[in-house]
Formats: structure tokens, sequence, C-alpha cells
């Protein structure tokens, strides 16, 4: 790791918050008071627990043949399983080289990497495990498997500020992250500015959303929502090709760039609606102004 990186993270470090994630469908609730909660149904991820009498009513696909039968017939007896602990949070950050983009306080990149770290303790304060994938505009840049929220932390911030992203390619890097989750139900976080948002995109959160618990933590600059101050000239560099452009910015222009960013940001708010997506906009230039809109959005959350 390099030593900037180091010092990045310590910048992060210090000003992170934390705050337990409510979940509805926790497999066994770690939160003090949620107790601990039996499961009925076999299956891997399970753990047998102990034998009991199968009771009118109670499912027979939980009668274990093998002890019925060792009981002579004087019993019939089901098997307990008890779920998992944790709960897997999987955390999607976008580094394309859009994300490079910021002209207040920080960049998108580094605003993701503070919004990861975020949900990072959040999730160690409920023991819950993290995984982690970096994705680019056209592939899976990083994978690190699911572990503890304390040892995932450190890796995964290094590999937000490092990994390169890349352009090259017609796939859809979103895509291929939300594919690479595990099948059983997780907690995910998508943190990314949704620029390069494709068809396939749209169709792979759609599916996930299905089949997880997705919150898009969509990562903004002021710039994106409207033009500098005053008329003249700019000139600027598309992060994607390296090409320089130069345009005229007036009255007319400015009303120009604000009114479609807003229709943009429309289209991708309707989809996150329809998908039953939970999504909130934080800004390079929040800073601490966005620390109680992040902790409500965490308190909250129960789906």
């Amino acid at each position: 790791m390099k030593q900037e990186t180091l010092q990045e993270i310590r910048q992060i470090l210090r000003r992170v918050i934390s705050c337990a994630i409510p979940v509805r469908w926790r497999s066994n609730q770690t939160m003090p008071g949620a107790g601990e909660r039996r499961s009925f149904h076999r299956g891997s991820g399970h753990d047998f627990d102990a034998l009991d009498e199968y009771m009118p009513g109670d499912d027979p696909r939980d009668i274990d043949w093998l002890a019925t039968a060792q009981t002579g017939g004087q019993e019939i007896l089901k098997s307990l399983f008890i779920e998992p602990r944790e709960l897997k949070v999987f955390i999607l950050a976008d580094i394309g080289p859009s994300m490079n983009f910021g002209t207040v306080r920080t960049t998108k990149r580094h605003l993701a990497a503070e919004l990861a770290a975020s949900v990072c303790k959040s999730a160690e304060e409920t023991h819950d495990r993290v995984g982690f994938i970096a994705y680019s505009d056209s592939k899976v840049e990083k994978y690190i498997p699911s572990r503890a929220a304390k040892m995932a932390l450190i890796p995964l911030l290094a590999s937000i500020i490092e990994t390169p992203g890349t352009t090259q390619g017609k796939d859809s890097g979103l895509a291929k992250a939300l594919k690479s989750l595990p099948a059983g139900r997780s907690l995910v976080f998508v943190l990314s500015d949704f620029i390069h948002f494709t068809e396939a995109d749209r169709a792979a959160l759609r599916l996930a959303a299905h089949r997880h618990d997705v919150v898009c933590l969509v990562t903004q600059d002021r710039r994106e929502r409207e033009l500098p101050p005053g008329w003249g000239f700019y000139t600027y560099r598309d992060l994607r090709t390296g090409q320089l452009q130069t345009i005229f910015v007036s009255k007319r222009t400015r009303k120009a760039f604000a009114e479609n960013f807003e229709r943009r940001q429309k289209l991708l708010t309707d989809f996150f609606k329809q998908a039953h997506v939970t999504w909130l906009v934080v800004s390079t230039e929040e800073g601490d102004a966005a620390i109680p809109k992040i902790i409500k959005l965490y308190a909250s959350h129960n789906r």
C-alpha cells in the first residue's frame, strides 16, 4: 500500500460515521434485545441444532426419518436448525474515470471511499460480514470475499483509492459486479455517480433488487448540476476520453445545462422507484453536512 494511500485512509477514518442498520429480514438479529430466531428450513448455511418431537401442524419436510427409525417407531422426530448469525453486506464501488471528478472539497471517488468506510463501520456494529467489489465502466476490477467488517475496512478503502478504472470494452461493469453477488439475500450498497448507466446495468440492478436489499448511494459534484457563475469560454477535460473541450457559458447555456441535469436525475430516481431500490444523493461539497441524512438513511432502513 502506498504511503499516500495510508494517509488518505487515516483522514477518512477520522471523520467516518457509523450507525447500526436495521434489516427486517436479518437471519438472526444481532441487535440488542433481538434474541435468537430458530429456522425450520433445511438448506446450505443452516446449522443443525437439535432433534425435537414432531407435532401436528409442523412441516413434514422437517421430519428426520433416520432418527425416527432409530426410535423403533415410538416417536416421530424433526430436525431443528439455527440460521447464520451474520448478515452479509456487499459494497459495490464505481471506480470509473468519471469518479475522479471533483471541484469542491474532494473527488467523487474519495467520497465513495468515505461512504464505504461508513457502511463498513456500521456493519461492524452489528457484527456483520462485508464483501467488496470495485468496478469500472466495463469490468470488475477488484473482488474481496465476504469477511468480518473490521478485517474488510482497510483493504476495501485501499482498493477504492488505488485501483485504476478503465473504459475499454463495451461490457457493463456494474452488471458484472451485480452478477458476482452471492445467491443468498444480502444488503447491497452501490456507490456510483450513475453517469455511465447502461441498459444492461438497469436490467441487472432491477434483477438484483428482487434478490437482495439494494441501497444506491449516488455521488455528485456541484459542477455536474450547474455551470460556473458569470459568462465566457470555459475549457474542460473529458475524464473518459482525455480530450479537451471548450464551451461558451451564458445565461441560456447555464439554464439548459441545469434543465438537462434535472431530466437525467428524474429518469434515475424514477428508475430507482420502479426497481424498489433505496437511494440517497451525496455531493462532494457536503462534508459533515451530509452526516445527518446518512445517519437517517441507516437508522430508518428496515426493509
